[in-house]
């Protein structure tokens, strides 16, 4: 596909992962904690598989299971994987063992080693080309941290694991004495590197003077289509949240261009690239109400024919303009999908420290995702598509209007990580 240098529409999208450690016993509490320290180049052999496929099997088994059913909801499993890793590298024995095995990794060394790998690969996955203009260019901010109440002694083992793979450098803090003030630090840096669009993710009283660690992940992307649609072509039209009831949204229209594109029985996809990056969205809509049945359908073998069912195809594509947000709560799912006991007084997180028994108060996350039209578009832009030789099959283009409940999962197309995942059951609504 040619990638057209152009104002085009962006995509915003943001997510934090808070992972809270208090004393076994004590009162739930959330904060949240993040440094700018980098990950290490020198990770061995690790490769960026092993961490991309616990974050595509958390996105599977999170997508039917978070929030409310039929409502929209976004969420980043990679931001989910991320602080998970982080925690397992102080946890031991039984609660390593549970943890392990949600993320589907038999080795948690290797698991971090290949979160860094991970983590080079996708700063080059959103590295632009030379002399690519500013304003172009893709923008993914990544930041893993630790916050520590000030005289927790913690392993040195814990503390080389996050600077080494995660980059997060330790930060003596004071829960105990300062919680409302630790509150406001940390929801300032939460704003700062969401691009301000998650602004207060601890509300007052959520940080208490129990918390004792806090181990965070937040993530910020930006990026552009690589063929833009025209602003000027979007319109109101109907789109179908029911079998009986339907809301107007507007449309963004895309006169035929050659897009990656599958379809089967139970329903349709097409794959939007980003300018100058790996990054890509990926649209499925499912058959008119199946939507549930099919996310509960999604596994590993799954995703992976959605991604061989993709073809060059020409398409004239029609889909809402949306916005998508919502914070959550992660302390049921967690332990429902196979780790209860780091959420117990019996948690063994001695690799964090043996001056205290912790375990996990709280886990909050919160995700924004918006789709839509900035800036203008060049004259280049709509018209300089493939030729028709380069398609398959040279006949009418297919015809996709995303006009009923579909879902989107925003990846990179080099390491198949999927960053974000977001069903979208009502584009009209935040």
């Amino acid at each position: 596909m040619n990638r057209v240098r152009a104002r085009a529409i962006s995509l915003l999208a943001a997510a934090v992962v808070v992972l809270v450690l208090g004393a076994c016993g004590s009162k739930a509490s959330t904060s949240v904690t993040v440094t700018n320290a980098s990950p290490s180049a020198n990770v061995g052999a690790a490769s960026a598989a092993l961490a991309t496929q616990a974050t595509n099997g958390l996105a599977l088994k999170m997508l039917a299971r978070i929030g409310a059913p039929g409502r929209n909801v976004v969420f980043s499993p990679y931001s989910v994987q991320s602080a998970l890793a982080m925690v397992s590298a102080g946890a031991a024995g039984q609660t390593a063992s549970q943890i392990g095995r949600v993320l589907a990794a038999a080795d948690l060394q290797s698991l971090h080693a290949s979160n860094a790998k991970l983590a080079a690969a996708l700063a080059r996955a959103t590295t632009p080309p030379h002399g690519t203009r500013p304003a172009d260019a893709a923008r993914l901010r990544i930041a893993n941290g630790l916050f520590t109440q000030s005289g927790l002694r913690l392993a040195p083992a814990f503390v080389a694991t996050l600077r080494g793979d995660f980059g997060a450098a330790p930060q003596r803090v004071d829960f105990r004495s300062r919680p409302a003030a630790t509150r406001r630090r940390i929801n300032a840096w939460v704003a700062a590197r969401t691009g301000n669009r998650i602004e207060q993710l601890m509300p007052a009283g959520t940080i208490t003077s129990q918390t004792a660690l806090v181990l965070a992940n937040a993530m910020y992307l930006r990026a552009h289509w690589s063929s833009p649609f025209d602003p000027a072509s979007t319109a109101p039209g109907s789109f179908f949240t029911g079998p009986r009831s339907r809301v107007s949204a507007p449309f963004m229209t895309q006169d035929p261009l050659q897009l990656p594109y599958g379809h089967a029985a139970g329903y349709q996809e097409v794959e939007l690239p980003y300018l100058d990056s790996s990054l890509s969205l990926l649209v499925v809509m499912p058959r008119a109400g199946t939507l549930p049945s099919f996310e509960r359908s999604l596994d590993a073998a799954a995703l992976a024919g959605l991604q061989r069912a993709l073809a060059p195809r020409l398409v004239a594509l029609r889909m809402p303009r949306f916005h998508v947000d919502g914070a959550e709560s992660l302390d049921a799912l967690l332990p429902a999908l196979g780790m209860p006991l780091a959420f117990s007084d019996s948690a063994d997180f001695s690799g964090i420290t043996t001056q205290a028994r912790l375990k996990i108060s709280r886990v909050q996350h919160a995700a924004d995702l918006t789709v839509d039209e900035t800036g203008t578009v060049a004259t280049a832009a709509t018209g300089v598509a493939v030729a028709p030789t380069a398609i398959a099959s040279p006949t009418r283009p297919v015809r996709l209007t995303v006009n009923h409940p579909f879902l989107v999962f925003l990846r990179d197309d080099v390491t198949g990580t999927i960053l974000f995942a977001a069903r979208v059951a009502d584009p009209t609504l935040g």
